[in-house]
């Protein structure tokens, strides 16, 4: 597996996905600053009112993972659209099925290089903007009010941990809608629609239930859907590509 996984690395050019991620990291470090500075200008009730207000690592951390799990999602869908769609539609079949291996291997390999790919990408370019963060908000602070506590980290763990399994489901799902339709561009809305639908979620999931016995369990069900799409969609889509015909 780890060698078909190699050979698509070779046959595809990671670089304009590692530029993406790049992109996306500043563009989440440079979020947080621009949330924590609208919290010090706000001079409305909604950043007044210590319910909703997003003066605490807390709220920040939860919208910014939101986006992070929106922008993640996007990218695997572009990654699942180059890497399933369009290998499996019209002449480029012919290439792919002629590999000396089942199709379900190298569909799987495919598979498992997209999502090994957007979470490692997705946990480090969230974390790091996480990091900065703090630590300048440590030397000085812009809005930050409360302490970052071992509690804090873990639940920021927890939501990431979370987001993962839901990006493999989020990711999986759309390119299983857009490769009924061999669309690229209705993979993208599927994943975009997919991801802040699981967005909304985890930000009321993660408010003051994160701890709690029914936090928990909304959690593990969650993750268990995300994770039982991904095995879903996998087999049904590799029981499809074993009967496919090269067009």
């Amino acid at each position: 597996m780890l060698k078909l996984m190699r050979l698509e690395l070779k046959r595809n050019n990671m670089r304009s996905y590692l530029m993406a991620s790049a992109v996306s990291c500043v563009v989440l470090l440079g979020f947080i600053y621009f949330i924590a500075y609208a919290a010090q200008l706000g001079d409305t009730e909604e950043f007044r009112n210590p319910g909703i207000a997003l003066r605490n690592y807390t709220n920040i951390f939860r919208l910014v993972g939101i986006i992070s799990l929106v922008i993640f999602g996007t990218i695997s869908a572009v990654m699942y659209s180059r890497f399933i769609i369009s290998e499996y539609t019209g002449k480029r079949a012919a290439l792919v099925f002629s590999y000396p291996v089942s199709r379900s291997k190298v569909l799987l390999a495919k598979l498992l290089l997209v999502f090994a790919f957007t979470s490692i990408s997705m946990i480090i370019c969230t974390s790091i903007p996480y990091v900065v963060f703090y630590m300048t908000e440590s030397v000085s602070p812009i809005v930050v009010q409360d302490i970052l506590t071992i509690r804090l980290v873990t639940d920021a763990l927890k939501m990431l941990g979370v987001s993962i399994l839901a990006l493999g489901g989020i990711g999986i799902v759309s390119m299983r809608i857009g490769f009924i339709k061999k669309s690229v561009p209705t993979t993208m809305i599927s994943a975009f629609l997919l991801s802040a639908f699981y967005g909304n979620i985890l930000s009321a999931l993660y408010g003051s239930t994160a701890t709690s016995a029914t936090g928990v369990l909304s959690s593990l069900i969650i993750g268990g859907i995300g994770l039982i799409a991904t095995i879903f969609v996998m087999f049904e889509l590799s029981n499809k590509v074993n009967k496919m015909e090269v067009e």
